[in-house]
């Protein structure tokens, strides 16, 4: 930069006297011009500086970006010469499998496995969509509010691999979200597919049409193994035959509602194939005249999970089954069912003593005195019993647990019990040595975790 110094420059404070002259000031407007010139100049200077700056600063930014992509690359790459990619497909089928959760029904969600396998990369997808164990258990629940059932018929398109439906009446009011529910069939058809005719494990939650979910469960019909179905009012409860029937390799059935008094589930239930083995029912309290109407229904199944609201109910469905091995009930309290056990003479007698050959595991909740276990206690026989658990439903009800008939039961039954719990009861340090007197191996658990009732969707660890 040029020199600034000037011949005023010896005048070090502004205000000292100077001369004022016609020659002073011309030559004072004459630097300071320049001085404004050489000022813009500077700034101007400063200004594409800043502006090569931040491009810097931009270009630094993008190679600390592409840094960090380059890092990700190589940390991705160096992971490919880990051994979890060179396992076997054998070995990477059992890790998927330990992935998947517990519970019977799976979501078609993408951040949850199975479908989360097929997104980390080509080859898992290629593993996870060729083993149709994974697709093996589903979860249905949509909601298609406006549809009325005899609206629609499916067509079935097997090029492009979904349902399609059409109106069936012209002038409808009715209205459907047609992109949601094909996209919702879109993808359950491709998750169904891909179990490739093994046995199916299927949870109906929620869905507005019986019609159009049978539909979509019509190619299945033959591979659904475990169903548990949700009958609501609100959600299609009103013709569950289009659900429950044609089902040839149906074993375990689920039934789950929101209003105890739905008609036709009873008349529905004793239709159920031979095939089913196994019954959770323990959302709808049975009496014997239930129970009867059924009777066909009962004599094949090994597992049941029920209500009552008498001990004559119980008695009644072990003679109707013979060849069960595990029952998990609630004897429930009801107010009328108590007015007729104390009117009726010949209830308050002796229940008929009965002997039930293959019962191992039996789990039970009461909800009433503990007097009437003691009678039905009386009269059971079970020398195959290896579990049994016992919950308070009612623990203001129940103080005190039939020990000693408990006792007379086992001594009776000669079984080989292996393990004995109980929740809600007083008065056990007592008896536990009894207990252990008459079994030395018994495995007797008091106040274990009960959370009842028992959820009818999940396995309880202490039945």
């Amino acid at each position: 930069m040029s020199d600034l110094t000037t011949s005023f420059s010896r005048v070090s404070v502004p205000n000292t006297y100077l001369p004022t002259t016609d020659s002073n000031s011309e030559s004072i407007s004459t630097i300071l011009t320049e001085r404004q010139q050489q000022l813009d100049v500077v700034s101007c200077e400063i200004s594409g500086l800043e502006t090569v700056m931040d491009d810097i600063k931009n270009l630094r930014q993008q190679l600390v970006e592409r840094k960090e992509k380059i890092n990700q690359s190589m940390t991705f790459h160096k992971g490919l010469r880990s051994a979890l990619w060179c396992l076997p497909t054998e070995v990477l089928c059992q890790i998927f499998h330990h992935c998947l959760r517990e519970d019977k029904d799976l979501l078609p969600i993408s951040n949850l496995t199975p479908m989360l396998l097929t997104r980390i990369c080509r080859p898992w997808r290629e593993v996870a969509v060729d083993m149709p164990s994974l697709w093996c258990r589903f979860h249905v629940e949509f909601n298609v509010t406006t549809v009325r059932q005899q609206d629609f018929v499916f067509h079935r398109n097997d090029d492009d691999d979904y349902y399609y439906y059409r109106r069936l009446e012209k002038g409808s009011d009715v209205e459907v979200d047609h992109r949601a529910w094909q996209q919702a069939v879109f993808h359950y058809n491709l998750w169904l597919k891909r179990s490739r005719g093994r046995p199916l494990s299927i949870a109906l939650m929620r869905y507005d049409s019986t019609v159009l979910l049978g539909n979509l469960l019509q190619p299945y019909m033959d591979q659904i193994s475990f169903l548990s179905i949700y009958f609501s009012r609100r959600f299609g409860a009103g013709k569950p035959q289009l659900l429950l029937k044609d089902m040839p390799a149906l074993r375990e059935l689920v039934i789950l509602v929101d209003d105890r008094h739905i008609p036709p589930m009873e008349e529905y239930i004793s239709q159920l194939p031979s095939t089913i083995h196994i019954l959770d029912v323990m959302d709808l309290p049975f009496d014997i005249r239930h129970l009867s109407s059924l009777d066909p229904a009962w004599t094949h199944l090994t597992q049941v999970k029920i209500s009552f609201f008498d001990q004559y109910a119980f008695l009644h469905l072990l003679r109707l089954c013979p060849n069960l091995s595990s029952l998990t009930v609630e004897i429930q309290y009801d107010i009328f069912s108590r007015l007729r056990e104390e009117t009726d003479v010949d209830r308050q007698q002796a229940l008929e003593p009965f002997t039930h050959t293959n019962l191992q595991t039996l789990c039970l909740g009461y909800a009433d005195e503990g007097a009437l276990l003691a009678r039905l206690f009386n009269a059971l026989s079970l020398p195959s019993l290896r579990v049994f658990h016992a919950c308070a439903c009612n623990t203001r009800k129940i103080r005190q647990w039939p020990h000693k008939r408990m006792i007379d039961l086992i001594a009776r039954s000669n079984c080989p019990l292996e393990r004995l719990s109980f929740c809600g009861f007083t008065g056990m340090n007592v008896r536990r040595a009894k207990y252990v007197a008459l079994i030395p191996s018994l495995d007797v658990v008091e106040n274990v975790v009960c959370q009842w009732p028992w959820n009818s969707t999940e396995t309880n660890d202490n039945c």
